[in-house]
């Protein structure tokens, strides 16, 4: 059946709003600073603003939802351009941390202690003990099924260390 106030098919309509959502995710991948440069409705900022601070996973999923009607009300077109020139405007630089970071935590992950020490020598600013009590945490997070906190941690801890190494031989 067609809709006749815009004569587009329910399956359409469906996937707009399934985009519209998708959209929304992005959204709250945001940083606060690069948040403030998009212009949002009052009401979609705070839900966004929300929807990081949500631990649930039932909870999230109708914040997200909850988000995705909230875009309904909005053009997504400018959205989407805003997101594609944040993208561009991360530098050279942060792109290439951000690829060490994940190498490095994947290297991590992998339980190989060479490659524990390896990352001590390019970072010895970290503490040995903090880095093994986290690879520890997130093998019982792993098994317990739990949210992924000490993985988050672990995570930023690199990209701490990374970007800060990145700083000292830029000269910053």
């Amino acid at each position: 059946m067609e809709d006749n106030s815009q004569g587009k098919s329910k399956t359409q309509m469906k996937k707009e709003a399934e985009e519209r959502q998708k959209l929304g995710e992005e959204l709250t991948k945001l940083s606060s600073q690069q948040l403030e440069r998009i212009k949002l409705p009052d009401n979609l900022r705070a839900a966004i603003i929300e929807a990081r601070s949500i631990k649930s996973n039932i909870a999230g999923r109708r914040q997200r939802q909850f988000i995705g009607t909230l875009m309904r009300d909005v053009d997504p077109e400018p959205i989407r351009q805003a997101l594609l020139q944040t993208d561009a405007d991360l530098s050279v630089g942060s792109k290439i941390v951000v690829k060490e970071t994940r190498m490095w935590l994947d290297r991590l992950l992998a339980g190989n202690p060479d490659s524990m020490e390896a990352f001590i020598r390019v970072c010895p600013e970290l503490e040995r003990q903090r880095l093994r009590q986290l690879l520890r945490n997130i093998k019982k997070e792993k098994t317990a099924g739990k949210s992924f906190d000490s993985l988050k941690t672990l995570e930023q801890l690199i990209m701490k260390s990374m970007n800060d190494k990145s700083k000292t031989q830029d000269g910053f």
